[in-house]
This record gives C-alpha cells, sequence and structure tokens, in this order.
C-alpha cells in the first residue's frame, strides 16, 4: 500500500544526494524504485514485532450461518445443535447461550418420529438460518428439524430480539411423505388440493431420495426486487426452492408451480417447487445464495462432511465448496464452464474417483501454508458456508473447517472474497484479519504497485479430486514471479496486474484470472502480497510472496552495517526518540 513507500519529492532527494544506499553493481547508481522495494521489503519481512493488532478468537460452530445486526453492529452466526457466537470485527468471537429451547420442536419432532420411534429432537436440530423479516417485524429464524427415513421439516420460529427467546410459528415445507396417508399431516393438501391418496409421484416408499429432497439446510434471502427466496435440501433428490411470503415468513400459498419432469427427472413441482441443484442422489448441501456484484452466488458444498481417512467409507470426508452462478435469483445457475448444478443422472462429483468436477472449486484441504494452517492445523473438509456482502463494502466468506490430525474437531473461519475481471468469486489466501481493502476498491484502485510483485513465492494448486480416503492435502510450490513478467522455478509460465486496478492474471498450464492484494499472515503482523485467481475449468490457485525482488543481490550486503534510517528512509545520527528504526537491513526497536 502506498504509505509504506516513499513519497516523489523523497524520492529525487534519494537519488540526486546518493547518501542513503550503498549498492553493489558496476556504478552504485541509486534510484527511487530501489528504496521502494528495499523498504517495502522489511516491511514485509519483518513488520511482525511483539504483539499483533488484531484478536482471533476460535469458536467452534457447525454449519455456521452468518448474519449482521445493524442495531449493535454485530454479526452473529447461527448453526448447528443450537450454536451461536457472535463478533464485531469477523476475528474475535464469543459464544452465545442457546437462544431456542428444544420444547419448541414439539410439533415437527413428532413427524420425525415417524422415521424411528427411538427419536430425539435434540441432536437433530441442524443448520438453521436467520434473517430480519421487516414486513413482519421480527427476527426469523429457519431450522432443519432432521429426521430419519426422510422425515424431516423446515420450521419458522420468530423472536424480537436477534438472540431470542425464539418461539415456533409453523412448518414452511415437509419431507418424507412417501406412504400411506403421512400426507394428510403435512399441508400437502393446502398446496395442491385435496386427495383422496397419496399422488403416485410421491409414492416411492424407500427410494424417496432418488427424486425428493431431503428437508434440511435452509438458506433464506431477499431477492433485489425485494421477494423471499428459501432454498433447501442435502444430497437426496438435489436442493430445492420456495418463494416465501413476506407477511407472514411461512410459504407464500398464492404462488402455484406447474409439474415439469417426469420419474427421478422431475425439475419443478407444484410442492416442492423448483430444483436448482443436485438430484439423484448425487452429493451436495448446505445450499446458500447471496447477490453480489451483479450476480446471484449460489455455493453447494459437496462430499462427506468428517474429517476423512477411512479407506472403507468413501462418504467419510471430502466437503469441498463449489461456486455457481445466475442472473435470476431462481436459476438457472451455472459453473465457469457452463454447467448446470443440476444433475441429469447420477454421477460422482467429490473425491479421486469423482467422473464430474462441475461448480468452481473455490478452496480445498491444504496445507503447509503461511505461518498457520501447517502439520495438524492443516485444513480440510471445509464447507457448509455462509457469506455475506456485508455493510462496510467487503464481502465475508464464513465456513466451519476440520484439521488434518486433530479428529471431527472444528472451527470458524473467515475469508474475504473479491471478485475477477470475469466476475468470478475468489477467496483471499489467508483469513480476514482487520485488512482495509473494499470490494470495489480491485476495480479502482491498485493495492500492489506493478514494481513490487516481482519475488519469491508460494503457489498453491486447489485441485479436483484430492484422495480424502487418505487425508491428501494441496500443498504449495516454490516460484519466482520475474519483473519481465515471466515465471520460473517448480512451476514455469507468465504474470501481469491491470494497471490501476488490482486484477491480476497468472498463466500456468492455461490462464487464471483474480486479483492480488496485501495480507497478513495470520496469526502474526507479518504482511505480505497474496494473489488469488481461478481459471475457465474451476480450479483455483493461491500465491503469497515470502521474498520480494529489490534489484540488489541481498540486502544484508548492500546497506552499511552502521547507518540508522526511520521508517520514512531517512538517516539518523542518533535516534532521540522511541520508536521502530532501520539498521543493517532489519528493524530494532528504540525504547
Amino acid at each position: 500500500m502506498e504509505q509504506y513507500f516513499v513519497g516523489k519529492n523523497k524520492a529525487k532527494e534519494l537519488a540526486n544526494k546518493k547518501k542513503y544506499l550503498y549498492l553493489c553493481g558496476e556504478n552504485q547508481k541509486t534510484n527511487y524504485s530501489i528504496m521502494k522495494r528495499y523498504l517495502f521489503c522489511l516491511f514485509t519481512a519483518f513488520f511482525a514485532v511483539s504483539a499483533t493488532a488484531y484478536e482471533l478468537q476460535r469458536v467452534s460452530v457447525h454449519d455456521p450461518s452468518i448474519v449482521w445486526d445493524p442495531a449493535t453492529k454485530t454479526y452473529y452466526i447461527f448453526g448447528s445443535h443450537r450454536a451461536v457466537a457472535k463478533t464485531t470485527d469477523l476475528m474475535s468471537w464469543t459464544t452465545v447461550n442457546p437462544v431456542v429451547s428444544t420444547s419448541a420442536f414439539t410439533i415437527p419432532a413428532a413427524w420425525s418420529k415417524r422415521g424411528n420411534p427411538n427419536y430425539d429432537v435434540s441432536g437433530n436440530l441442524w443448520a438453521p438460518d436467520v434473517i430480519w423479516n421487516n414486513s413482519i417485524k421480527k427476527w426469523c429464524m429457519y431450522m432443519s428439524v432432521n429426521g430419519d427415513n426422510w422425515y424431516s421439516s423446515i420450521v419458522l420460529l420468530t423472536s424480537d430480539h436477534i438472540e431470542g427467546p425464539y418461539s415456533y410459528q409453523g412448518t414452511v415445507v415437509y419431507s418424507g411423505f412417501h406412504t400411506g396417508t403421512a400426507y394428510k399431516d403435512t399441508d400437502l393438501e393446502q398446496v395442491i388440493g385435496s386427495q383422496a391418496t397419496l399422488p403416485e409421484r410421491y409414492a416411492t416408499g424407500n427410494k424417496w431420495g432418488e427424486r425428493w429432497p431431503n428437508n434440511i439446510d435452509p438458506c433464506v434471502f431477499y431477492d433485489e426486487t425485494g421477494k423471499l427466496w428459501m432454498t433447501y435440501g442435502s444430497w437426496s433428490g438435489g436442493i430445492w426452492m420456495l418463494e416465501l411470503d413476506e407477511n407472514t415468513g411461512l410459504r407464500d400459498y398464492n404462488v402455484t408451480h406447474g409439474l415439469v419432469g417426469t420419474g427421478n427427472g422431475i425439475t419443478v413441482d407444484p410442492y416442492f417447487g423448483k430444483k436448482i441443484a443436485g438430484g439423484y442422489y448425487v452429493s451436495g448441501e448446505a445450499s446458500y445464495i447471496e447477490y453480489i456484484g451483479g450476480w446471484y452466488y449460489l455455493f453447494v458444498t459437496y462430499g462427506g462432511l468428517a474429517a476423512g481417512g477411512v479407506s472403507t467409507d468413501y462418504n467419510n470426508g471430502g466437503y469441498q465448496m463449489r461456486v455457481f452462478r445466475s442472473e435470476k435469483p431462481d436459476g438457472p445457475y451455472l459453473d465457469a464452464r457452463n454447467t448446470d448444478a443440476v444433475f441429469l443422472s447420477y454421477k460422482l462429483d467429490f473425491g479421486p474417483d469423482a467422473n464430474d468436477n462441475r461448480g468452481v472449486n473455490i478452496f480445498g484441504a491444504y496445507g503447509d501454508w503461511g505461518n498457520q494452517a501447517k502439520g495438524k492445523n492443516s485444513e480440510r473438509s471445509q464447507g457448509h458456508n455462509s457469506i455475506i456482502a456485508a455493510e462496510d463494502g467487503r464481502t465475508y466468506l464464513v465456513y466451519h473447517t476440520r484439521f488434518q490430525n486433530q479428529g471431527e474437531a472444528h472451527e470458524v473461519r473467515v475469508h474475504q472474497v473479491f471478485q475477477n475481471e470475469d466476475g468470478w468469486l475468489v477467496a483471499a489466501p489467508f483469513e480476514y484479519t482487520g485488512e482495509q481493502v473494499k470490494s470495489a476498491d480491485i476495480a479502482t484502485s491498485q493495492q500492489v504497485p506493478t514494481a513490487q510483485i516481482a519475488g519469491s513465492y508460494k503457489l498453491l494448486t486447489h485441485p479436483f479430486k484430492l484422495d480424502h480416503t487418505k487425508k491428501e492435502l494441496a500443498k504449495p510450490v516454490d516460484i519466482q514471479l520475474n519483473a519481465d513478467g515471466t515465471i520460473t522455478g517448480d512451476a514455469t509460465g507468465s504474470w501481469a496486474v491491470k494497471e490501476g486496478t488490482s486484477y491480476f492474471s497468472i498463466t500456468l498450464d492455461r490462464e487464471y484470472k483474480g486479483v492480488i492484494v496485501e495480507q497478513m499472515l495470520e496469526p502474526t503482523n507479518d504482511k505480505t502480497i497474496a494473489f488469488t485467481a481461478m481459471n475457465r475449468n474451476g480450479v483455483t490457485v493461491w500465491g503469497y510472496c515470502t521474498n520480494p525482488t529489490t534489484g540488489i543481490h541481498t540486502i544484508q550486503s548492500e546497506v552499511d552495517d552502521d547507518t540508522i534510517y526511520d521508517l520514512q528512509g531517512r538517516r539518523i545520527t542518533t535516534p532521540r526518540k522511541n520508536g521502530l528504526y532501520i539498521r543493517g537491513g532489519k528493524k530494532f526497536i528504540m525504547r
């Protein structure tokens, strides 16, 4: 960022007087760009001192759904098993006591008990989504009440306060009415009219999941015209969508749907609404939609949620977020190759044996990365995310992650997200730690001057088909971004930045488009240049600078060991006040 570089007038003074750096080379020529690089390298490599300027306070909330409370300027995340946490800065989280009692679920629990006479609702309250409904002036919680044999439902609870208590208002949609007269205890007839018997298309018995959804994992959102929508579903018959009534928060019974398709290929149904992703028991759950920069983005998490490493259980692990987008809230949702999120037959869509890799892989399991994601702290099985285009002008991706060797322990992570030049989302390579760049800044300002980009980098490719049964991770390789725009090292190619913007492209096996910004190497104050980009096949790459090129052989050999400079590049005979100074190419603190 520009405040770390010497100003233009000072640069002329440095160049004219030739007295601040002693350079190796034929003519020992001093110039402004070298001084800028010198200071930037120092600030990048040695910025960490005695303490960080931020605090990362962790919480464990599975399936975190984020919402902003403008009254208290607080972010909340709501998750499975009634877990709740809050923060004002997206870094330091505090656990909140449950905001709803299990006694509120007596009615939906009775429906779920049809699938198991020993049913206990307390372990089956999963993945809620909370929004503010301005029409009814209530906080609305949409909760999954999971049941065996697809006897699940999504219910609405409301409260005057975001921290509750929430009270039950009604069921939005049921699943599992596949035999007998169970449908009589749902709202099916309120939607499609009185039925003497269960309509044949629903009479699937134990094959319900090949055609119809398991009604969990709601995401509720307003579109840009003010309509209220809900997506829902997990594996089974896919992800479906309904319009809700803004004045009740429940299903809008005035909206009708026809019947499109036959058998397991039904994509529009009078009761369940419109299918927008998955189907045929393809993996996929945790749908989340957010409108960002002209597009509705759909996130779906593929694979199994566990940490993996079980060779005899393919569905144990492989959790991975995929991204699609649409110009309309109800789709169609397509990936970067224009592949629809809706499947037309069964495909294996995750893991080493996958035969379908649709969706943009925004990132997956990785390790040996930065200062934190190493060893047992390497991330894996990240997913069931939410995303928010926040009031502060930034977009944040919120997800839970498991770790390489910590069993099923999990924590919440937050990454800032940007749009590349093609409008696709790319996630910052490191956690959000208070960086100030906003979404709009990417297209209008160059966060890292071109002259500062060349250097040694770690390059991490997030591939499809990682072998979760062996806990495979993506790990970085070493490359050099050269000042002439070439890339050498463990990967070769070229790079470019669009002048005046933060749009960045890197060409390896193919072109990747993204952004380049400055980030902290969490959990320290170490600053680095970092890029994130994706190609048209949906593969993402990350990179960060480990040693900026300065144009001089080494800082240590080219700086007078006895000369002291302040952080503005001014030569100091004797420091007269406490603070941070540079000597011998290293920072030191005068106390």
